[in-house]
C-alpha cells in the first residue's frame, strides 16, 4: 500500500460521503487528528441539501457538497463512506476506481461475493480498505484479547454476546433493507468473538418479529423485517458462542461479552464498541480482578484514525479483510439457517490476528469514557 505523492509531514486529506447521525463520531475522530497536524477535512457529501443549514449550524465551516463525485474527484486521500448499507459496495468501488483509500461503515457489501470483488480491487489498486466494525482497535479489547490468548481463563469453551436497541424511528432501511439486527448490531459481537475465539465452522440461527407495526417519523411500516435474531456458533477451536441482537430491546444491563473457560471467566464490561473495562475470575486466584478501560475515550469510529496512521507510518493495518469476508459469510449462512431451521457450515477462514498491544503492556489507564454516542446508523 502506498501513500499519495505528498510529503509525509503534510496532513492527510479526508473526505466523507454521508451526513447522518454517525457523521458526528467520525468528526470527533478527526477533531483529535487535526490539531496534531495529522489530517484535514476536505469535503463532506450531504446529498439532502435541506439538511445543510442544520449541519452548518452545528458545524460552522463544514465543507459540504451534494454529489459524491465531488468528493471522489477531489484531491482527498481517504474517503469515509457512512451512507446506508445498500450503497456501501457501489460507493466503495467508485472510490477505489478513483484511487482513494477507503474506510467504510458496515457492512462492506450486502453479499460476500460483492465484498470479495472489492477486496480484490483494493489489492489491484494498491489502496487501503478498512471496514467496520472496528472493535478490534479498542485498546481495552486488545488487552483482553492478550489475556485470553495467554490462557488466563484456560481453554474457552463458551461465550455469549448481546447488542440491541429499540430500533430506528428515522431511517426506514433499519426495518426494510434485509440487513436486520444481526447485520446492523450483532456484527459487532461477531467480529469480537471471532477475534477472540477464531473462525466459525457452523451456524444455527432463529429470528422473530417482536414489533409487527413500526411507526416512523415519515410513516408506518406494516411488514417490517424480523427484529430479533439468535445465533449459535461453533468455532474452529471447539468453543461454542451465542449472539443475541435485536431492534426491539429497550434497555439491558449485562457484560458486552462473556467468556467461560476451563480455569476461569472473563467479562468485557460495557459494549464491545464502547468498552468500560473488563473483569477476570481465575480459579488460581479465587477472586474477581477488575481492569479499568485503557484509553477510555476510545471511539468506535476509530477506523478512520487507523487509516490515517497506517498511511503516515507505512505499516500494515490492525485489521484483516479476510475476517470481514468471513463475517459476511456468517451473515448469509445465518439467513439460510433461520429460514431452513437447520445448521449451515461455514467454508471460509481468516488469517490470524495479532492484537497484542505493542506499547500498552499491562498498563491500565484510569480514564473513563466521556462520550457514549451509540453507533445507530441513521445515514
Amino acid at each position: 500500500m502506498e501513500h499519495d505523492d505528498t510529503a509525509s509531514s503534510a496532513p492527510t486529506r479526508v473526505g466523507i460521503i454521508g451526513a447522518g447521525n454517525v457523521l458526528w463520531a467520525y468528526l470527533q475522530v478527526l477533531d483529535r487528528l487535526v490539531p496534531k497536524g495529522l489530517a484535514v477535512l476536505s469535503k463532506v457529501c450531504a446529498r439532502r441539501c435541506e439538511k445543510w443549514r442544520d449541519l452548518q449550524s452545528r458545524r460552522p465551516g463544514i465543507p459540504l457538497v451534494a454529489d459524491p463525485l465531488e468528493v471522489l474527484k477531489s484531491d482527498v486521500e481517504i474517503v469515509a463512506i457512512i451512507t446506508p448499507p445498500e450503497s456501501h459496495a457501489e460507493l466503495t468501488r467508485l472510490a477505489l476506481e478513483h484511487n482513494k483509500h477507503v474506510v467504510t461503515e458496515k457492512p462492506l457489501a450486502l453479499k460476500r461475493s460483492e465484498a470479495v470483488a472489492l477486496v480484490e480491487l483494493a489489492a489491484k489498486k494498491n489502496r487501503l480498505l478498512l471496514t467496520a466494525p472496528f472493535v478490534q482497535l479498542s485498546p481495552t479489547f486488545r488487552v483482553l484479547w492478550g489475556q485470553i490468548r495467554s490462557g488466563a481463563i484456560g481453554r474457552v469453551h463458551s461465550a455469549r454476546g448481546l447488542y440491541g436497541n429499540a430500533g430506528s424511528t428515522w431511517a426506514r432501511w433499519y426495518h426494510e433493507s434485509k440487513t436486520g439486527p444481526l447485520g446492523d448490531l450483532g456484527i459487532y459481537n461477531l467480529k469480537s468473538l471471532t477475534a477472540l475465539l477464531g473462525p466459525v465452522t457452523e451456524v444455527l440461527a432463529a429470528e422473530a418479529t417482536a414489533v409487527a407495526l413500526r411507526q416512523l417519523e415519515d410513516g408506518v411500516i406494516t411488514h417490517p423485517d424480523p427484529d430479533v435474531s439468535h445465533l449459535i456458533l461453533r468455532h474452529e477451536g471447539g468453543a461454542l458462542s451465542s449472539v443475541v441482537s435485536s431492534h426491539a430491546i429497550q434497555r439491558y444491563r449485562r457484560p458486552g461479552l462473556e467468556l467461560y473457560g476451563t480455569e476461569g471467566t472473563a467479562n468485557l464490561l460495557g459494549d464491545d464498541w464502547d468498552p468500560r473495562g473488563f473483569e477476570i475470575w481465575r480459579n488460581a486466584a479465587g477472586c474477581w480482578e477488575e481492569f479499568e478501560p485503557v484509553e477510555g475515550t476510545w471511539l468506535w469510529a476509530d477506523g478512520l484514525r487507523e487509516a490515517v496512521l497506517v498511511l503516515r507510518e507505512q505499516r500494515p493495518p490492525l485489521a484483516e479483510l479476510t475476517q470481514d469476508l468471513h463475517l459476511l459469510e456468517i451473515l448469509e449462512a445465518a439467513q439460510v439457517a433461520a429460514q431452513k431451521r437447520t445448521s449451515v457450515s461455514i467454508a471460509s477462514r481468516f488469517h490470524p490476528l495479532n492484537l497484542q498491544p505493542e506499547s500498552l503492556g499491562d498498563r491500565q489507564d484510569r480514564h473513563h469514557l466521556h462520550d457514549h454516542t451509540r453507533p445507530a446508523d441513521e445515514q
